[in-house]
């Protein structure tokens, strides 16, 4: 996949033209007889029959306010993107000796690696950019400026396995979080998952994969 954004941009399309995307930081959940009250940090709210909580790296807060405790962490991961032609490389290589990722992307180079566990709230390391940076310009003799830099948190939880399927406190919320560097991976198997959840079909199995295991 060459453009992720533009893949994510495209699935979202028909629900945008649906209404039925909101752009909106969720910071509250409240339980009432009549459904699930969510709310914003601009103001916002709304009420549901049910709510899937998918929130990557920040869906710790959120559980704790129905009760569940999980200990959901980040492993931090930094990226470094040069704009290049399409034509440097054909397919992802990794220097074994460096540790990190060139992959081709849309008319451009991403460059990616490294593992720090750390805060979702505390600042980027500027030495883990360095490295990235360094070690691509020694492997590929690039002298372009870097165009983007940025850092992302894979939520990862202590046994590597995903938190999905109900709030033992509150059914009507789904857990669907805890996917560490496999979220879009693994995205349409758990969007399955949480919609057999909903109908009342899901499998046993999935019982090993219950917030009630911590």
């Amino acid at each position: 996949m060459d453009d992720p954004r533009a893949f994510i941009e495209a699935l979202a399309a028909p629900l945008i033209a649906e209404g039925a995307l909101h752009q909106a930081t969720i910071t509250g959940v409240q339980r009432k007889s009549d459904g699930l009250y969510l709310s914003s940090a601009e103001g916002k709210s709304w009420r549901a029959d049910r709510v899937v909580l998918c929130g990557g790296a920040w869906s710790a807060a959120l559980a704790r306010q129905l009760g569940d405790h999980i200990p959901l962490d980040t492993e931090r991961g930094y990226h470094i993107e040069f704009d290049l032609p399409d034509t440097l490389l054909n397919r992802p290589c990794c220097p074994v000796e460096s540790a990190f990722y060139m992959t081709p992307m849309a008319g451009r180079l991403r460059v990616a690696g490294t593992v720090e566990l750390g805060s979702i709230n505390d600042p980027a390391n500027p030495k883990r950019f360095d490295y990235l940076e360094r070690n691509v310009r020694r492997v590929m003799g690039l002298t372009q400026p870097v165009a983007r830099r940025w850092l992302g948190f894979r939520p990862s939880l202590p046994d590597s396995l995903p938190v999905i399927g109900p709030s033992p406190n509150e059914p009507r919320m789904i857990y669907a979080f805890g996917h560490q560097h496999l979220g879009l991976t693994l995205a349409g198997a758990t969007g399955q998952l949480v919609a057999d959840c909903i109908a009342g079909k899901a499998p046993t199995w999935l019982d090993s994969f219950s917030v009630q295991r911590f």
